[in-house]
This record gives C-alpha cells, structure tokens and sequence, in this order.
C-alpha cells in the first residue's frame, strides 16, 4: 500500500567511526529525528555520502533504516547518471523493502530531454514503488524544464518531484500547473516561500541538525499560520546559512557531533568543516543549547 509521503522528510547523513558505518549512532540518529518531530526518511541520499559507499554498506544501511525506522516511511535514493545502474538501484530498494525512490536527475553527462524522459520512463517501469524526481542543477549541472516534469508526471508511478532548483517562482509555477503533482522544498532555504506555495514536504538535509525548526514550520502551515511561519523562518535563517556554510553534509555533520549525535567523520572527498566556520558551528551550537 502506498505511504503518504508528507511534512517533515529528512534524507539520514551516514555516520562513521574509524572509517566504518556506525550504526550504533545511526541508530541514535533515527530517535532523535523522531522525537523531534520527522515524519520519514530519505536513505542513501547525498547528504549520506552515498557515492562513497560500497554496494554492501548501501545495502546494509536502507535495511537498517527501515528496520529502524519505527513504522515511518523510508524512501531510497536511487539515482544515477548511467540509467541501468538506476534501474539495478532501484529493484534493489524495493526488494529490500524501501516505501519509494528519490531519483536524482543524471549528473556530469547532462542528456538532452529526450534522454532525460527515456531515463525516467525506463525507472517507472522497472519497479511498483512510487517515484520522486530530484532536480538539484547545482550538483548536476543540468534541470528538468516545466515542460518534461508534466511530460514525466504522465509516467504510471511518478508522483512528484523534490525541487532544489533555487527558484521559488518556478515552484509556484509547477503548483499551478500541476496541482496534483506531489511537490517538496529540497532548499532549505526556501522552505518558508515553498510551503506556502503549497509544498507536501520539506526533504531538509539541515533537519539533521535542526529537527524541531522544520516540524515547526510544519505545523504552522498546517494551521495556516503563515505569518507566524515566515516570522519564524526569519529569525533562524542565519542558523540554517550556518549549517550550509560548506558543501552538505560536513557543517551539519560537526553541529551533529557537538550534539554527540554522531562523529565529526567523512569519507573523501569530503572532509571536516574549516576551523573558521567550526568556530561559527560551535557558536550557533552554544547558543541553540542556552536558549
């Protein structure tokens, strides 16, 4: 049966110890995000270093997270820029037993449309699990037009897209004309402007860090409290510019450490955060626990 894949989606940051996944604090990770609030998961995204991980470590970590996952939804990054590697990712999430798939656009090669529509089509029809679009052109290098995501909203089971394009307006635009397309803020910090535009879900890599922040900018578009929600969105922009002061996830992997959610650990290329934005990290740690 279908989830209904709504509110606050964190996708996990892998945590490490000694080079190892570190499921003791994956764990803890997955508790915390809970009783702060998150309402599902995405596993095996960018924010968790996937592309770092070895098939057998990707395997082991979707099934723990839904071991783990007490009942929430559990969504598999599933993406590549090579489609039957997509399609090969894909079968193997739904075997083993992720809720839906979070396929990122093909990164480096940057098709032409017809490819990208081919790409997708061949995705839809390899598996049952519904299928979100990620279209992140600052990582990829290339986007989905407006005109290919109503073309791929066609494809049996493509049921929205997670937008990190870094423009609000073309989101509206999408809610007009799609207004059954299941859309989700994948900018941070936009969140406040998607929502309001009728976003479904915030997919919030800073949620890591910040759980309650995003729940509650949740539950005040629930109420239709939009004033309260921008209000609120305002005051704490700075923090979460704080934790994007480095290429995901490194500044929200040092926050989580100082929470002793997890290890100050990446795998390369990615590294720990420069001691001048530590410095800001730690900063905004302190102050976030003394208020």
């Amino acid at each position: 049966m279908k989830k209904n894949f709504s509110g606050l989606i964190v996708p996990l940051v892998t945590p490490f110890k000694n080079g190892k996944i570190d499921f003791y604090s994956l764990e803890k990770i997955i508790d915390f995000l809970i009783e702060n609030g998150a309402d599902g998961f995405v596993s095996l995204g960018t924010t968790a270093e996937t592309p770092t991980l070895s098939e057998k470590e990707r395997d082991e970590i979707l099934t723990f997270t839904i071991g783990r996952s007490h009942g929430k939804f559990v969504i598999a990054g599933a993406g590549s820029n090579c489609t039957a590697t997509a399609v090969k990712l894909s079968k193997r999430a739904e075997s083993l037993g992720a809720d839906g798939l979070l396929s990122v656009t093909p990164y480096y090669n940057k098709p032409q449309e017809d490819g990208l529509f081919a790409h997708y089509r061949a995705i839809s029809n390899s598996v049952k699990l519904p299928v979100i679009l990620y279209d992140v052109p600052s990582r990829t290098g290339i986007s989905l037009s407006v005109e290919l995501i109503k073309k791929l909203s066609c494809l049996k089971n493509v049921i929205g897209i997670k937008d990190a394009s870094n423009d609000a307006n073309r989101f509206a635009e999408l809610k007009t004309v799609l207004p059954e397309f299941e859309l989700y803020s994948g900018n941070d910090l936009l969140a406040d402007k998607e929502l309001i535009s009728g976003a479904k879900g915030i997919i919030s890599a800073a949620a890591n860090a910040m759980p309650k922040l995003f729940s509650d900018l949740i539950k005040l578009k629930c109420e239709n409290r939009n004033a309260s929600l921008t209000e609120l969105f305002d005051s704490e922009k700075g923090s979460i510019e704080i934790l994007y002061s480095e290429t995901n996830p490194a500044a929200i992997k040092y926050y989580m450490s100082l929470k002793g959610l997890c290890k100050n650990e990446l795998r390369l290329p990615m590294c720990p955060v420069s001691r001048k934005n530590a410095q800001k990290i730690k900063k905004l740690y302190l102050k976030k626990e003394q208020a």
